[in-house]
């Protein structure tokens, strides 16, 4: 069954349409102004990975660069090929590659307005993982509060140390 096609880089803008057998998730959180450039500074790096405890690629994302992202759940390592999309100062989006459980792309970015937005579209990328659909389908929606989270402790840590 041939893996639906989908725009590359859609997920650096908000979810209009999500393509046909595909899902889209978006979760968003506000910081305050005076944490809007700490939180940047934060997602547009592979940090903000770690922190959700992820091993990582080194450096920093840059547009095509490819990598692999690895968790271990339950003890097993579970490796996370991808290739970014895009990176800039706001964030930085990455497409999964071949290996990967997960067909599509995910992306971390904060707007001018402050507003913190992680989507993502996807599907699970082989008939495996398919069967584990539901598993997977919690722990994205669980990384996702986490990324949140992650954020919203950033903001706060970047106010406190703000000059009132």
């Amino acid at each position: 069954m041939p893996l639906p096609a989908y725009p590359r880089g859609m997920t650096r803008h908000p979810l209009v349409a999500v393509p046909d057998g595909m899902l889209g998730e978006e979760n968003s959180t506000t910081v305050a102004p005076a944490a809007r450039d700490a939180v940047a500074a934060l997602v547009s790096t592979w940090e903000f990975k770690r922190r959700a405890g992820f091993e990582t690629p080194a450096g920093a994302p840059m547009p095509e660069l490819e990598g692999v992202l690895a968790k271990r759940v339950f003890g097993i390592r579970f490796a996370e090929p991808v290739r970014v999309v895009w990176a800039d100062a706001s964030g930085f989006g990455y497409e999964t590659r071949p290996g990967h459980p997960i067909y599509g792309e995910e992306s971390f970015r904060i707007d001018e307005r402050g507003v913190f937005t992680a989507r993502s579209v996807s599907r699970p990328s082989t008939w495996f993982w398919r069967m584990l659909a539901p598993a997977l389908r919690r722990m994205q929606r669980s990384t996702h509060a986490e990324y949140v989270r992650i954020v919203q402790e950033a903001a706060r840590a970047a106010e406190a140390e703000t000059p009132r």
